[in-house]
């Protein structure tokens, strides 16, 4: 009887997975072209920038604390030397008095070290809740400050005539861009003749494309739920239960636009927007981007750190 039952069956379920298979690669495609579209370097859907833009407001409007944040004393601390040892690779004296631009401020983290540093600084964002939290930890520090509410696609129509920097900073915040590629040649233009550009930007190396597009299916199901207790616990049962790190996932599952990019690519547009010394300052699978405009000055030559190895200081809290 069980061979009789197991020989009329064993068809049926080898249909049965067949097809199932067959759904699952047709699912699995059609995750594959929406990715592509919302990640499209010259453009991305209008859904996924309005939806990315929406998730950083509520953000820095509702989700100030977090690791690596303000918020976190050791941070808060060691934000200066981070910026300068880490990040940059730039001895901390250069810094002060330097007119520099935060594309992308965000909660104000790096402004407020930039500041602290002695540089004058304008903060530039598309939401008005990260410029109001970033005006507010920049009050207190004697510097001229500057704030643009802006997307940095058009930038440079927003800044003063002619203005140009000693530093464009950006960390975090061009591959979040409707427009990546418009958006970089906008920052690139900013910089002022000997002057750096630093740019952090997720790397394709740090995640191959097929962990990239489970992760995006996460997003989407995030950006499916319909309540925000929902949406919490997503964040915390992905954490672990881990509510520290409650900030930290919502920025890596909140906004659907996250592109990564490679460094060649990277590399070769500034190189066509005149840039030289292109170097990645970080030890790690992300992009840490230091270049200058044109060439160096001498005593900015001077300045240049050059650490045997330089550990990325995020693994902290991985």
């Amino acid at each position: 009887m069980k061979k009789l039952v197991k020989k009329i069956l064993s068809p049926i379920l080898k249909s049965y997975d067949v097809r199932l298979e067959r759904q699952k690669n047709e699912i699995d495609a059609l995750y594959k072209l929406l990715y592509d579209q919302v990640h499209n370097l010259d453009h991305t859907l209008p859904f996924s920038a309005s939806q990315t833009e929406e998730a950083f407001g509520f953000q820095w409007d509702q989700m100030k604390e977090g690791e690596a944040m303000l918020s976190d004393a050791w941070f808060k601390e060691n934000v200066t030397h981070i910026i300068s040892e880490r990040e940059t690779l730039i001895h901390k004296d250069w810094f002060k008095g330097k007119d520099i631009i935060d594309c992308g401020c965000g909660g104000g983290r790096w402004s407020y070290g930039l500041a602290q540093l002695g540089a004058n600084v304008t903060a530039v964002d598309i939401n008005t809740s990260a410029l109001e939290g970033t005006r507010d930890v920049l009050r207190d520090i004697p510097v001229e400050k500057n704030f643009i509410l802006t997307p940095l696609e058009q930038l440079s129509s927003q800044t003063p005539a002619g203005k140009k920097y000693d530093m464009v900073w950006s960390w975090g915040v061009l591959h979040h861009c409707n427009s990546f590629n418009t958006a970089f040649r906008e920052v690139m233009s900013l910089v002022k003749e000997g002057g750096f550009i630093y740019l952090y930007l997720y790397g394709r190396e740090s995640l191959s494309y097929s962990e990239d597009i489970n992760l995006f299916k996460n997003r989407v199901r995030y950006n499916t739920l319909q309540t925000r207790e929902e949406k919490m616990k997503f964040l915390v049962d992905m954490a672990n239960g881990d509510t520290t790190k409650v900030h930290q996932n919502h920025d890596l599952f909140a906004p659907l636009l996250n592109r990564r990019l490679e460094y060649g690519y990277v590399k070769k547009m500034l190189e066509d927007n005149g840039f030289t010394d292109v170097t990645r300052t970080i030890n790690c699978g992300e992009l840490t981007i230091r270049a200058v405009k044109g060439r160096i000055k001498p005593e900015d030559e001077k300045m240049i750190l050059h650490p045997e190895k330089n550990p990325w200081w995020v693994e902290r809290y991985l």
